[in-house]
C-alpha cells in the first residue's frame, strides 16, 4: 500500500465516523471529532472520502432500507453496542471491500499481495506488474493502451511509430517517446511517472502534455503534472529486479514500500520515525528479513503479535 492508502484500521474509524454523523442525534461535538480525525492524516481523509462516495450508493433508488439498518445499528439504545457497531464496521467495510476489487478482479492481468508478473503484448512490448497491480489491455490499429486500474507496471515499449503506446489511470495518460518507463498509482488521488530510458509526455486529463526525461519523475494530481524532478532515494525499476534499492531515504517511505510485499497490517507512527533515514538494498521476496535488518542498523524495534500483524516502533532508550 502507499503513503496514502488507508489501513484496515482507517478503513473501520471511517466508516464508525460516517454512522455516526449519519444518526439524527450527531452534534457539533461529534463533526469537529470527525474533522480533526480526517486532518490526522491523508489516508483519513481518503478514507473519508471513499466511505462518503460509498454511503451515497444507498441513496435513495436503491438504498432507503440499506441506509434504515445503518440507522438502526446506532439507534440511542444500541449506540454504544459492541456488536452492533463491528456489525456496522464489517457492513461498511464489506462493502468498500467489494466496491473497490471488482475492476480488479475484472481485469486482463493482475498479481496478488507479493507477486509480481511480466507480460509480453501482441506487439512485442512487456509489461511487468509489480505487487498487487491490475491492468486492461487494449490494442488496436491505431494504438496501444495499458489502464492501469491499480498499483504499478513496468513497461518496455516495442518500436511502432504509427501507434502511440500510452499507459493510462483516472489522472491522466503517460505516452511514451522512449522505451523504458514505470507507472504507478499513489492511493486514488496521483498517479507518479519515473523514466528509466529516453522519455515520456505526461498529461493531465485535457491539460497541455508535459515531457519528463530520463532519470526524472513527475505526477499526475489534481488537474496538472508536477514540475518533473531527478530521481534521487529510491530505483524506481529496483522491484523489477526483486529488490529494494534506496540511498538515504525516509524509514517511512521504506516502511510503506515494504508494506506493499505483505499480506496483512505493518503499523507504524509515521511522526514518531519522521527522523531516520535508510541506505541499502532489501529483497522484497522476504520482508521479515528486510524488517530486521532495518532493526538490526536502526534505533526501532518490530514486534510480530501474528503473521497478519507487525509493528516498528522507536526504541526504548534504556534505562541507566
Amino acid at each position: 500500500m502507499s503513503a496514502f492508502e488507508p489501513t484496515e484500521q482507517m478503513i473501520a474509524e471511517a466508516a464508525l465516523w460516517m454512522a455516526q454523523l449519519q444518526d439524527e442525534h450527531a452534534d457539533a461535538q461529534v463533526h469537529r471529532g470527525f474533522e480533526a480525525w480526517r486532518a490526522q492524516h491523508p489516508g483519513h481523509a481518503l478514507a473519508a472520502q471513499r466511505m462518503q462516495a460509498l454511503w451515497g450508493q444507498f441513496e435513495p433508488a436503491h438504498g432507503a432500507a440499506g441506509r434504515a439498518a445503518f440507522k438502526r445499528g446506532l439507534s440511542p439504545s444500541k449506540r454504544l453496542g459492541a456488536r452492533s457497531l463491528l456489525g456496522l464496521v464489517g457492513m461498511a467495510s464489506l462493502a468498500w471491500a467489494l466496491h473497490g476489487e471488482v475492476p480488479v478482479w475484472l481485469a486482463d492481468q493482475r498479481t496478488g499481495v507479493g507477486e509480481r508478473s511480466e507480460v509480453t503484448l501482441a506487439d512485442g512490448s512487456r509489461v511487468q506488474l509489480n505487487s498487487d497491480s491490475a491492468i486492461d489491455i487494449h490494442l488496436n490499429g491505431h494504438q496501444r493502451v495499458i489502464e492501469l486500474v491499480r498499483g504499478e507496471v513496468w513497461v518496455i515499449v516495442a518500436k511502432d511509430p504509427s501507434r502511440p503506446f500510452v499507459v493510462r489511470t483516472e489522472q491522466g495518460s503517460v505516452t511514451a517517446l522512449g522505451t523504458r518507463f514505470v507507472v504507478r498509482r499513489e492511493g486514488a488521488e496521483a498517479t507518479r511517472v519515473s523514466v528509466v530510458e529516453s522519455a515520456v509526455a505526461a498529461q493531465a486529463n485535457g491539460e497541455a502534455p508535459v515531457r519528463v526525461a530520463a532519470g526524472q519523475w513527475a505526477l499526475l494530481q489534481g488537474g496538472q503534472v508536477s514540475t518533473p524532478q531527478r530521481q534521487a532515494g529510491v530505483d524506481p525499476a529496483g522491484w523489477t529486479r526483486g529488490v529494494l534499492s534506496l540511498s538515504n531515504a525516509p524509514l517511512v517511505e521504506v516502511l510503506d514500500e515494504l508494506a506493499r510485499y505483505r499480506h496483512g497490517l505493518l503499523a507504524y507512527d509515521r511522526q514518531a520515525l519522521a527522523n531516520l533515514r535508510v541506505s541499502g538494498v532489501f529483497r522484497l521476496d522476504d520482508t521479515d528479513a528486510a524488517l530486521q535488518a532495518l532493526a538490526d542498523n536502526l534505533p526501532i524495534d518490530v514486534s510480530h503479535v501474528t503473521q497478519w500483524y507487525a509493528s516498528v516502533k522507536p526504541r526504548k532508550s534504556e534505562s541507566k
